[in-house]
């Protein structure tokens, strides 16, 4: 049985320390290569600094907590809870993320001057999140708690799984059960309820003096999916990580050898194990994807689309 320091764990933070730095230099060539239109009035190009700003050192934050986070852990010495603060590097990355994103929206410049507008149209936070990053990132959270209540019931001591047969049994670990599942299922659940907090700060905050509300909402959409971009990138890689570890255990057990001259393997937790494994690294692939997701035109109100390339999407 492996511990919890064994090659699945080592593995899975080896992609995390090899495909952070290509993450980060892609996100800043992407920042760095827009060109924003001119702002339509001196408070829209205030607000559109602040936004800019804000994600910047979110961004920052972000990246500094994981890399931090995993260096960290990786120079310490091998024991049980080390598996557990891996597993939530990255859900404390995000929170870190969200609480820079919110304090950005509290922050936020007031209007100022004797005549003030206010919108006509309540915005909602439906309005303002980008549907695609918003399910993307329930998606990865519904992925990693279902895989974890799975796990959970499968391990009898919540750290690694057996597998009994004619004359023995196998057994691998480190595996998802309770004792990883419950602090991964806490953390999931916080940087999803900071995610949504957030959003409803975004939908709430003040409208931009002499700016359309096309523009308006357009600035609102570039923040939600500034947010979710980064929060569904954490979310992702705990669910990447949870399934790999989880199919290389399962696999593990499978694989068997023979006992008394008889084939001890079990073909069917093989190939789930394998199925897992795939599944981690198409989650993990997918969610660093999904931070280079292209914005879509914003139209508010009947008007005409908002290109959100001048929006430093």
């Amino acid at each position: 049985m492996s511990g919890p320091g064994g090659p699945p764990m080592h593995l899975v933070v080896v992609l995390a320390v090899v495909s952070l730095p290509l993450v980060i230099g892609a996100t800043l060539i992407a920042v760095l290569a827009r060109r924003p239109d001119p702002a339509p009035s001196d408070a829209a190009a205030a607000a559109r600094r602040h936004a800019g700003a804000v994600n910047v050192l979110a961004l920052i934050c972000l990246f500094a907590s994981m890399a931090v986070g995993l260096g960290v852990l990786t120079g310490s010495s091998a024991d049980g809870r080390q598996g557990i603060y891996l597993g939530l590097v990255p859900a404390a990355a995000g929170l870190a993320f969200a609480a820079v994103q919110g304090l950005g929206e509290l922050t936020w410049p007031r209007p100022s001057g004797t005549i003030r507008r206010a919108p006509l149209t309540r915005r909602t936070t439906s309005d303002v999140a980008p549907g695609r990053l918003r399910r993307a990132t329930w998606c990865w959270s519904a992925l990693t708690a279902v895989t974890l209540v799975a796990c959970g019931a499968a391990s009898d001591d919540g750290r690694g799984i057996t597998r009994t047969f004619t004359d023995g049994s196998a057994g691998a670990g480190p595996f998802p059960g309770w004792f990883y599942g419950v602090p991964l299922l806490l953390a999931t659940t916080a940087v999803l309820l900071a995610s949504e907090t957030v959003l409803g700060l975004v939908a709430r905050r003040p409208a931009v003096m002499d700016a359309a509300p096309e523009w308006d909402l357009g600035l609102r959409r570039t923040s939600s999916r500034r947010l979710l971009r980064g929060v569904q990138l954490v979310l992702g890689w705990t669910a990447a990580g949870v399934l790999f570890i989880a199919g290389a255990a399962v696999h593990s057990v499978g694989v068997g050898g023979s006992a008394n001259g008889i084939a001890t393997g079990a073909a069917g937790y093989a190939a789930v194990g394998i199925a897992s494994m795939v599944l981690g690294v198409v989650a993990w692939l997918g969610s660093t994807a999904a931070v280079f997701l292209p914005a879509r035109p914003v139209v508010a109100d009947g008007a005409a689309a908002l290109s959100p390339h001048g929006l430093l999407a």
